[in-house]
């Protein structure tokens, strides 16, 4: 499975998580073993939402006239998704995370999402030095 499968993999699990309201590891354990999710997208899920008071916190810093829950449920999976690899996966260039997270958005979610998604990724990138 390439790079950008792994990312629709793990968001689909995300948007999963997210609709069930659902956060616990053991829930999402379960809901893994059922689903037939992949253990890397299960040990990503987990990692992710391991680390979502402070995805969340950067992707709120950036929204303008919005709050986090008002935002679409795919847009936000692909947000958090994009934002965890920004924040605390420092191998992958910057413009990759984006560049796959606005590619992601074009395919998942509405006629603006990209451009959204691009807005907040691109404000977090400057605001945490991962601008190059």
């Amino acid at each position: 499975m390439g790079r950008r499968e792994e990312r629709e993999a793990l968001l689909k699990a995300l948007y999963s998580v997210d609709i069930f309201d659902d956060y616990k590891a053991e829930s999402i354990r379960l809901f893994a073993g059922r689903n037939k999710w992949g253990l890397e997208t299960l040990e990503r899920t987990l990692a992710v939402v391991s680390k979502l008071a402070d995805v969340d916190e950067h992707i709120s810093r950036h929204l303008r006239n919005w709050t986090l829950s008002r935002v679409s449920i795919i847009d936000r999976s692909i947000l958090r998704l994009a934002m965890y690899e920004l924040i605390y996966e420092k191998s992958t260039p910057m413009k990759v995370i984006i560049n796959e997270a606005v590619e992601i958005a074009k395919k998942y979610g509405t006629k603006d999402s990209f451009t959204f998604i691009n807005a907040v990724l691109d404000a977090t990138a400057k605001e945490i030095g991962r601008y190059a």
